[in-house]
């Protein structure tokens, strides 16, 4: 997969509304650090894993993207991108939706970018993460 900067944020977040799990972990380095809203977490295995759990189990699903900004360097670069979520029940009824700001930093591997660090940090929420979600039960 050969991807630029501004386009590794927008296609994490259309793999996971996709479904497209098994996708994910060309995204990130094996030793990525992630500050999100159910913790810290360390190791791509382990960022996967929980990106599953939440998103899994979600009927409908949607990640819009916005405001990608990008300050690049020779072989990293620094990202911020704006992430609104709408997870929906079976019948497409909104439980949660979400504003947060995502920041990080991504490294060049041959003609791929991958995620070393980011943080998605929750600028507004409304409703409630049910608790058979798998995270936060």
């Amino acid at each position: 997969m050969t991807s630029t900067p501004d386009l590794v944020v927008p296609r994490i977040f259309a793999a996971i509304d996709d479904r497209r799990f098994d996708e994910l972990p060309a995204f990130y380095t094996v030793d990525v650090r992630a500050d999100t809203a159910v913790g810290r977490i360390h190791g791509r295995d382990e960022l996967v894993a929980v990106q599953r759990a939440i998103h899994e189990p979600v009927a409908a699903l949607q990640h819009l993207v916005t405001g990608v900004i990008v300050a690049p360097r020779e072989d990293d670069a620094d990202v911020r991108a704006n992430i609104v979520a709408t997870f929906c029940d079976d019948r497409h009824r909104p439980t949660l939706e979400g504003g947060s700001v995502w920041r990080g930093r991504l490294r060049r591997r041959g003609d791929d970018w991958q995620v070393c660090e980011f943080s998605l940090d929750l600028v507004w929420s409304r409703g409630e993460m049910p608790a058979d979600w798998g995270v936060g039960s």
